[in-house]
């Protein structure tokens, strides 16, 4: 199936691979390298927030600006910026330094954002869309996956080879400069996808007609980055301190987790066809909340992990279809403000709540964000099937149909 897809769509989706395999990498063991270092967790939590306020400042004024400059050009930029986020922290890892690379890190997570979504709309068309979107989740989880399995050996590997203390700052610091190398690699594949002319300008006027949709997309991000914000930052620490994890099952934990996202991401446009996208990501999401409490509160490795697996796996299942029917509600040239509009409310939420979770965390441990996070996740669901949701033979005949602007 990936070989029906054009030339570009093939190159973005083996960046997508790469950057997804470095990435899970440096994911699992950055916020243990500054654990390491000795920062705790409330300036871990800053650290978080700050990629996610800079995508809430600029994500918008972006946005509408994308297709204008051209998404290619949007998202090498982004590139770079976030290569250069990845490297200071091993070069330069004092205080200063580091709230420099997340303030970096986040202005090129909002280039790349921005544009990402709807360059690989530009990619394929119909029924295709749908394939590529899930092929592009679907397959990047998975390198993530392997990115998670082989990184959870890499410190072991590491410490052995260079003779150096299992589980020390310099250890983490090493595999965090290999998956910069990395992500290096990663940007060649963008280069060769083919330019496409720039789009019409686009102002906060032309998204004027698609208000109501806009705000239903607005607040249902927003819950759900604040809940998402207050736990998922801090995976990596809730195992190693509520169950002394090694690094190798912690890097275990996170490639079964991207497993599950990965096939469910390859498999769920085929199951959208029969019950409808929103209707696939409200039954998903909906499924997931009780198992954050398994994940949060049994004194059982096994059936946290077991918990964590589940509810991870079913809220992000339907996530490309939710994409994509975002994307196919406005005509083309208004992708990017939408997409954008998505950015600002889910960040801004991660934002908020990574950083009051950092403090939470220090005071209260992880116990009063889990139920938090099922209230927030709960409201977002109700929303989404309340606002967004519509008959499955509606959605098959309109989905070609973008609404105008």
């Amino acid at each position: 199936m990936v070989s029906s897809l054009s030339s570009g769509a093939r190159f973005f989706l083996l960046s997508s691979v790469l950057g997804s395999f470095a990435g899970s990498i440096n994911g699992l063991y950055f916020n243990l390298y500054l654990k390491a270092l000795g920062y705790g967790q409330d300036f871990i939590g800053v650290l978080s927030s700050i990629p996610a306020f800079v995508v809430t400042a600029l994500a918008l004024a972006l946005g509408l600006v994308a297709g204008r400059v051209g998404y290619k050009r949007l998202i090498l930029s982004g590139m770079l910026f976030q290569a250069v986020a990845w490297i200071i922290p091993a070069l330069f890892p004092v205080r200063s330094w580091l709230l420099t690379a997340a303030f970096v890190g986040g202005l090129g997570g909002t280039l790349g954002g921005v544009a990402g979504g709807p360059l690989l709309s530009e990619l394929a068309e119909g029924r295709a869309r749908e394939r590529l979107f899930g092929f592009q989740s679907g397959l990047s989880v998975l390198a993530g996956m392997t990115g998670s399995a082989l990184g959870g050996l890499l410190p072991a590997f590491l410490s052995a080879r260079f003779s150096l203390q299992p589980g020390s700052a310099e250890v983490y610091k090493l595999v965090i400069i290999l998956s910069f190398a990395i992500f290096l690699i990663s940007i060649i594949p963008v280069l060769a996808i083919p330019n496409r002319g720039p789009q019409n300008s686009v102002t906060l006027r032309h998204l004027l007609p698609h208000r109501r949709f806009i705000w239903a997309l607005a607040g249902i991000n927003g819950l759900i980055g604040i809940g998402a914000g207050l736990v998922i930052p801090f995976v990596n620490l809730f195992f190693k301190l509520r169950f002394a994890v090694p690094d190798h099952t912690l890097g275990l934990i996170f490639a079964l987790n991207s497993l599950l996202i990965g096939v469910g991401n390859i498999l769920s446009p085929f199951v959208a066809r029969r019950v409808g996208r929103i209707r696939l990501v409200v039954l998903c999401q909906a499924l997931s909340l009780p198992f954050f409490f398994l994940w949060g509160y049994t004194p059982i490795l096994s059936l946290s992990v077991l918990g964590y697996l589940l509810r991870t796996s079913l809220m992000n299942l339907a996530g490309p279809m939710f994409s994509v029917e975002v994307l196919e509600q406005v005509s083309p040239e208004l992708r990017g403000g939408v997409n954008a509009v998505s950015m600002v409310f889910w960040n801004g939420g991660w934002a908020l709540g990574s950083l009051i979770s950092g403090f939470v965390q220090v005071r209260h441990g992880f116990s009063p964000l889990f139920p938090v996070t099922v209230l927030l996740y709960s409201l977002a669901i109700y929303w989404t099937k309340r606002a967004l949701e519509k008959p499955a033979e509606i959605e098959s005949q309109s989905a070609d149909r973008p609404i105008g602007p």
